[in-house]
């Protein structure tokens, strides 16, 4: 039973996923959202809230961490629409530190 939950809850996280980066690309008008990379999503169990996590140029960060969260039931209601889900979670967007701290891992052993 374990495994399906883990197995719907992926399947969930890659639909949320793939469907917020047609969104972004095509729904939203704002060019700050344009370079926004979706990295990861990962659902709660219950399916009732989302970590969205996303990379954007690390300058604009807080001002597209905050659009991107006033902008949440925009997305949420579009999700409903797509997404034969009995609920939508609900979204909260994350700032991903990973890509930068790999790149500047990257340049450090490069200058080794």
């Amino acid at each position: 039973m374990a495994q399906q939950i883990s197995f719907r809850t992926e399947r969930v996280n890659e639909l949320i996923k793939r469907e917020l980066v047609l969104l972004l690309s095509k729904e939203t008008k704002d060019p700050r959202l344009q370079e926004v990379v979706i990295t990861e999503v990962i659902v709660t169990r219950d399916l009732a809230s989302a970590k969205v996590f996303f990379s954007v140029e690390e300058s604009s960060q807080k001002s597209v961490a905050v659009l991107l969260n006033k902008a949440s039931g925009f997305f949420r209601k579009s999700l409903s629409k797509i997404l034969d889900l009995r609920h939508t979670p609900s979204l909260n967007f994350i700032y991903d530190t990973a890509p930068n701290a790999g790149a500047r891992m990257e340049d450090l052993l490069s200058k080794i």
